[in-house]
C-alpha cells in the first residue's frame, strides 16, 4: 500500500530498487559517454564505428544505440571535446569524430572520477560484507 501512496504523490511509477536491471540500466546510462570518450581516446572513429567499440570494448555491458550515441558525439563536439571532418569510404561520407586536447582531458578528469566512485563502492561491499559476519557471530 505504501508503494501505491508513494506512486500518487510524486506522480510517477517509483523503480523496483532490487532488481538488478534497473541498476545496470542506470549505470549504462552513465556510463555511456565515459566509454564514447574512451574509445575515441584510442583512435579516431565514425558514429557506428565508436557504437561497435563501445559494445566490444564493454563486454556487451555498456552497449549504447546509435540513436544514444550521435547526440553524445554532437553534444561533445559542440562543447570542444572532439572535432570532426568527413571522409569518403566506399564513395559514402562519414563524420569522423575526433577527441581534441579539452576532450583528452575531460577523459581524464572521467577516468578519476569514476575509479574514485569505484574506490567507494568496493569500500562500501566490504564493510557491508564486516557487517553480516559481525551479526552472524553475535546472532
Amino acid at each position: 500500500m505504501t508503494k501505491v501512496k508513494s506512486e500518487a504523490a510524486t506522480g510517477r511509477r517509483i523503480p523496483d530498487y532490487s532488481d538488478p536491471s534497473y541498476w545496470r540500466g542506470t549505470i549504462k546510462m552513465s556510463l555511456s559517454k565515459f566509454f564514447v570518450l574512451s574509445v575515441l581516446h584510442r583512435k579516431p572513429m565514425h558514429g557506428y564505428e565508436v557504437v561497435q567499440a563501445v559494445e566490444k570494448s564493454t563486454n556487451g555491458c555498456c552497449s549504447p544505440s546509435e540513436g544514444t550515441v550521435y547526440p553524445v558525439l554532437n553534444e561533445f563536439e559542440a562543447g570542444g571535446y572532439l572535432a570532426s571532418t568527413n571522409e569518403v569510404v566506399q564513395g559514402r561520407s562519414r563524420k569522423v569524430y575526433a577527441l581534441t586536447e579539452k576532450g583528452r582531458d575531460a577523459f581524464q578528469v572521467a577516468v578519476d572520477a569514476w575509479l574514485e566512485a569505484t574506490d567507494c563502492i568496493v569500500e562500501s561491499r566490504r564493510m557491508a560484507a564486516g557487517a553480516v559476519k559481525r551479526e552472524e557471530r553475535e546472532g
